[in-house]
């Protein structure tokens, strides 16, 4: 076995429960503990997280701290998102209204209020970007920021969404 090998071995032989643990604690469920822990030491085997001797079991634990909170502001958000489609049994019509009634509530509630009125403005009285920029006196880059940043927020809340 090389030197490399070895020490990655006698690093995680010597780290993995104390992360697992760490991790456990921090998110409630041994699977997304585990692969927190493997999603670092796969990293660190890849060499894209350098290590520092001295201060690997801080390094290491933060590294699972930080992951941890990713994952749950990835719940919370998910949490957060599925309060605008509450499932219920629908036939398709009720179904598509439920689902305009939780984006135009999405944009009403939660994106800013010039992205708000610009997504309107398009989307709902079929403006185009010219007509946008023309009647709030802002550029036609401005209009096109607004639409964009609107519509990648939307995407990510209702990507992975079933009602």
């Amino acid at each position: 076995m090389q030197a490399k090998e070895q020490q990655f071995k006698e690093l995680f032989l010597s780290e993995y429960g104390r992360m697992y643990k760490a991790a456990y604690i921090l998110l409630g469920d041994e699977d997304e503990a585990k692969d927190v822990v493997q999603d670092i030491f796969a990293k660190l085997w890849a060499g894209t997280a350098p290590i520092k001797e001295e201060s690997q079991r801080t390094f290491l634990l933060t590294c699972v701290r930080n992951r941890c909170l990713n994952i749950i502001a990835q719940r919370q958000t998910h949490q957060e998102s599925i309060k605008f489609l509450t499932p219920e049994a629908v036939d398709c019509e009720a179904y598509d209204e439920i689902i305009v009634d939780a984006v135009n509530r999405y944009v009403d509630e939660r994106l800013t209020p010039q992205t708000s009125r610009i997504i309107k403005m398009h989307y709902n009285e079929n403006q185009s970007y010219k007509e946008i920029s023309h009647s709030l006196g802002i550029s036609l880059s401005a209009v096109n920021k607004h639409i964009v940043q609107g519509l990648r927020k939307l995407r990510s809340t209702f990507k992975n969404r079933e009602v």
